[in-house]
C-alpha cells in the first residue's frame, strides 16, 4: 500500500494529510506540537484564508472552519498622502478571518479522527534518510530553518536578500470593527502598512492589528519594544502609531479599553522572501518534496501566504493520486505545476513591497472612483492571478482600466 510521509503539521502538511487520507493513501503527519500544545503556544501569524482555500476544507470535509461566525467580506482601503485615497471593496465570497491555533488545531483533530497516523517528534535533517526509507515518498512541510537549509534558494525567483518589512501583531480589546465588517488595509507611504481584522479567537472576535514596517521606517520602532518591559508604554506607542499612520482605525478607539488580550497573543519579527527548490535529493538516494515555507516564504503583505500553501498541498495531493514512481522526475513535474499555480501570488506579493509605480497608482485612483473597480481588486484576493494581471504592466493595468471603466453601453458593444 502506497505510503506518504509528511514533515511538518501546519496549514500545508495538514491540507496535504486531509487530501490524502480521503483518497485512500495511507500519510503519517510528523509534528513537532500536539493540538493541545497549538493551542497553548504564541499566536503564529495572521491569516485571512479565502474562498478557493475554504472551498477546499468544505471539500474534504471541514466546512465548520468557514461559519459565519468567522466570516468578513469587504476590505477598507486607505493610502495616506496630501489628498488621501479611500475606497472600499466588497469581495464575491467572504474571507474567513480564524486564530490559526484554533484553525490548525482542529485539523490536527481531525485527521486523527479519521484513524490518521501522527508521529510527535522533533525532526531534524539527520532523520530523513530514515523517514525516507519508510515511506515511497518524504514531503518537507516544515518550515524550520534546520530543514529549509536543505533546498536550495532559487536566486531567479527570489529578489530580495534581507527582509522588506519587519513585522509586529498582537490581538487587542478596545477597537470598533469597521462597517461593513472586514479588513482595513491602510498604506502609509515610507513607513509600511497596518491592517485591522475582525479575528475569531478563544475569547471570542476581537481585533488583530498588524504593522508591516519598513526598516528604518516610522512604524519600525514597535517591532524592539518589549511588551514585558512596560505595559502601559507598549500599548501607548500602539496607539500613537496608530493615530499618525491609521487615523481611521484610530477614531474606532476606545483609548481607556485598548489593551493587547495576552502576551502570547503578540508576534515580532521579519521573513525575508524566497523561493527555494522544489525537491532535494537526500543522502540515502531517495527525494524529499518540499512544500508550504518550505518551498516558498511569502510576506503577508497580501495575505498569499497560507492560500498559496493550502494551494500547493492540494496540487501535490493529485500528483501523488495519480500515481508515481515517486523518483525525480516526478519531483520535477510536481515542482513546476506548484510553482505555475504560486507564481502569481509570490510575484505580486514582491512587486507590493517596493512603491507602487505610477499604473499601479493609476488603478488605486481607478478604484477610488469606481465601485466595480474597487470590488474587483477585492475579489481577485482569492485569485491572485488576475489581480497580477492588472498590476504587473503599464499594458495590463491600462487595459484593464479600459475595459472596467468603460461605460456599461460601450462595453455591451
Amino acid at each position: 500500500m502506497l505510503s506518504i510521509g509528511i514533515v511538518g503539521s501546519g496549514i500545508a502538511g495538514l491540507h496535504l494529510g486531509l487530501y490524502l487520507q480521503q483518497a485512500g493513501v495511507a500519510a503519517t503527519i510528523y509534528s513537532d506540537r500536539t493540538p493541545e500544545q497549538i493551542r497553548a503556544g504564541r499566536i503564529p501569524n495572521f491569516v485571512a484564508r479565502f474562498g478557493r482555500t475554504q472551498a477546499r476544507e468544505r471539500a474534504l470535509g471541514l466546512p465548520f472552519l468557514s461559519a459565519s461566525e468567522y466570516a468578513a467580506s469587504s476590505i477598507h482601503f486607505r493610502i495616506n498622502g496630501e489628498q488621501p485615497l479611500t475606497f472600499l471593496g466588497n469581495g464575491a465570497e467572504p474571507m474567513s478571518v480564524l486564530d490559526m491555533r484554533i484553525y490548525l488545531a482542529a485539523l490536527h483533530e481531525a485527521f486523527v479522527a479519521r484513524d490518521g497516523r501522527v508521529v510527535i517528534g522533533d525532526v531534524q535533517p539527520a532523520d530523513l534518510d530514515g523517514l525516507a526509507a519508510e515511506h515511497d515518498l518524504l514531503v518537507v512541510a516544515s518550515g524550520r530553518a534546520s530543514l529549509t537549509g536543505l533546498f536550495p534558494r532559487m536566486p531567479e525567483r527570489s529578489p530580495y536578500t534581507v527582509p522588506q518589512r519587519r513585522l509586529f501583531g498582537g490581538l487587542f480589546r478596545g477597537v470598533r470593527f469597521p462597517e461593513p465588517l472586514g479588513i482595513s488595509y491602510n498604506v502609509s507611504p515610507g513607513h509600511g502598512e497596518l491592517f485591522q481584522m475582525p479575528f475569531a479567537t478563544f475569547e471570542g472576535r476581537v481585533n488583530s492589528i498588524l504593522f508591516e514596517c519598513i526598516p528604518g521606517g516610522d512604524l519600525d520602532q514597535i517591532v524592539d519594544m518589549r511588551y514585558e518591559d512596560n505595559p502601559h508604554t507598549f500599548e501607548s506607542t500602539v496607539l500613537d502609531l496608530l493615530r499618525k499612520h491609521a487615523p481611521v482605525v484610530y477614531e474606532r478607539v476606545d483609548r481607556s479599553a485598548f489593551r493587547l488580550t495576552r502576551p502570547r497573543d503578540l508576534l515580532q519579527g521579519a521573513i525575508t522572501p524566497v523561493v527555494r527548490r522544489g525537491y532535494v535529493r537526500l543522502t540515502g538516494g531517495a527525494h524529499a518534496i518540499a512544500i508550504g515555507d518550505v518551498h516558498a516564504v511569502v510576506d503577508p503583505i497580501l495575505g498569499q501566504g497560507a492560500n498559496t500553501a493550502s494551494q500547493s498541498a492540494w496540487l501535490l495531493g493529485e500528483e501523488i493520486v495519480a500515481g508515481g514512481p515517486f523518483d525525480e522526475a516526478f519531483c520535477r513535474r510536481a515542482e513546476a505545476r506548484i510553482w505555475e499555480h504560486a507564481r502569481p501570488a509570490i510575484e505580486w506579493t514582491n512587486a507590493s513591497l517596493q512603491p507602487p509605480p505610477p499604473h499601479v497608482v493609476d488603478v488605486f485612483v481607478a478604484a477610488a472612483q469606481h465601485q466595480a473597480v474597487a470590488d474587483e481588486i477585492s475579489s481577485n484576493f482569492n485569485m491572485p492571478a488576475r489581480n497580477w494581471e492588472i498590476f504587473a504592466s503599464p499594458e495590463g493595468a491600462r487595459a484593464y482600466l479600459d475595459r472596467a471603466t468603460r461605460p456599461a453601453a460601450n462595453r455591451a458593444a
